[in-house]
C-alpha cells in the first residue's frame, strides 16, 4: 500500500478512522507497519498488505492451493484468455472507465490485471481475500499506486461505506458461511448508482449427482498437503482413462463422464495437455477441500440480491453456475 490509500480504510469493528505507524518504505510503498485505531485495535501490515483477519480461518484451504498455484490460471502463463474473457464478458465493464473498483476474494489475481485495466485512469482497484492466497496476488500483479490489496473479511470490510463506484465476486459466494450476508456487506460498500457482480455455484437437477458432494464429507477433513498430494496421484492415475474419454465420446460427453470421476476436464479451453493436467490438480483440490461449499437455487440468489437493496437485476445461467447483476438505488 502507499500512504494515500489510508484515506479509504477503516478499523473493521468500530469503523473508526486508522493512524499509521511504525512504517518501514520501499520506494514509495509500505512494506512493514501498523495500523491503529482510537478503539484500542492493531491491524498489521506485512509485505505491503494490511491485514485484518487472524492468520489462520476458515479459508486456509484457498491459501493454501493459490500459494501452490500462485499463476496457474494467468492467461499469461496458461496460453490462452480464459480469465479476460470470463472477466469482461461477467462484468461488461470497459477499460479504462475509471473509479474505484473492489475485488471481493481476488484468490491468486487471475482478474486482478483485468480490473485494474478498467480502475486504470486515475482508478484505484482495492483487491482483498480472507486467506494468505492474496500473498500469491501480490506475487502475480506488481506493486502500484493504483492497486491496493487487503487481507479481510468479506463480512467486515475495511473500507468506508459507500466509496466503491464498481464490484465483483466471481467463484467466492458459495464458499462462505452465508452468501447472503457476503453480498449485503458488499452492498453497503457501493455508493448509489454502482454496479455489484457476482456468481453462485447452482443447486439443480444435477447437483445430487455431482460426484464432489458425495465425497466432501470425508475430503474435508483431510490435512490439505496430504489430499493435494493425493490428488496429483489421483489425476496421474486416472489420466490415460481421461484421454480416452475424451477420444472416444463427444465433447459434451466426455466432460461430463471425466468430471464425474473427479478429473477436472478443461479442453474447452484449449489448453495444452501439460496446461490441462496442472487445472486438474488445481480443481481436483479446490473442489474437495473448501471447508463451506453451498449450491442455491437461481431464484434464491436472485432474492438475495434483491434484498442487499440492488435495482435492475438480472440473474442467468453463466460460467459459474449463476451470474447475477444490478446496481445500488
Amino acid at each position: 500500500m502507499v500512504k494515500e490509500h489510508l484515506e479509504y480504510l477503516v478499523c473493521p469493528a468500530c469503523k473508526g478512522n486508522l493512524k499509521l505507524q511504525k512504517e518501514v518504505y520501499e520506494g514509495d510503498f509500505i512494506k512493514e507497519g501498523l495500523l491503529s485505531c482510537d478503539c484500542g485495535k492493531e491491524y498489521s501490515i506485512v509485505n505491503f498488505i494490511p491485514r485484518f483477519v487472524p492468520k489462520s480461518n476458515y479459508a486456509d484451504s484457498f491459501g493454501f492451493e493459490w500459494n501452490m498455484h500462485k499463476k496457474t490460471q494467468f492467461d499469461s502463463e496458461s496460453g490462452v484468455e480464459a480469465s479476460k474473457k470470463r472477466f469482461y464478458e461477467e462484468t461488461k465493464w470497459n477499460p479504462k472507465e475509471g473509479g474505484i473498483i473492489l475485488e471481493a476474494g481476488c484468490g491468486s489475481g487471475r482478474f486482478t490485471p483485468y480490473a485494474l485495466q478498467v480502475a486504470e485512469r486515475e482508478g484505484l482497484l482495492i483487491s482483498f481475500d480472507y486467506s494468505s492466497a492474496v500473498d500469491a496476488a501480490l506475487v502475480g500483479n506488481p506493486l502500484s499506486k493504483n492497486l491496493l490489496f487487503l487481507q479481510a473479511n468479506i463480512y467486515e470490510l475495511p473500507l468506508k461505506e459507500g466509496i466503491i463506484d464498481k464490484c465483483f465476486c466471481f467463484g467466492v459466494l458459495q464458499h462462505t458461511p452465508s452468501a447472503k450476508k457476503a453480498i449485503l456487506s458488499l452492498v453497503r460498500s457501493l455508493k448509489n448508482g454502482g454496479e455489484f457482480v457476482c456468481d453462485h455455484y447452482p443447486f439443480n437437477c444435477n447437483t445430487l449427482f455431482n460426484t464432489k458432494y458425495w465425497v466432501r464429507p470425508i475430503t474435508t477433513r483431510i490435512p490439505h498437503k496430504m489430499l493435494y498430494n493425493f490428488g496429483r496421484k489421483y489425476i496421474n492415475f486416472m489420466w490415460p482413462l481421461f484421454k480416452f474419454n475424451r477420444k472416444f465420446f463427444s465433447p459434451k460427453r466426455a466432460n461430463r463422464i471425466n468430471w464425474r470421476l473427479l478429473i477436472p476436464d478443461y479442453s474447452n479451453e484449449r489448453l495444452s495437455e501439460e496446461k490441462l493436467k496442472e487445472w486438474a490438480y488445481l480443481d481436483f483440490f479446490d473442489m474437495l477441500s473448501p471447508k463451506y461449499d453451498r449450491p442455491i437455487l437461481m431464484q434464491t440468489f436472485y432474492d438475495y440480491l434483491q434484498e442487499s437493496g440492488l435495482e435492475n437485476i438480472w440473474v442467468k445461467k453463466g460460467y459459474n453456475g449463476w451470474e447475477g447483476r444490478g446496481s445500488k438505488s
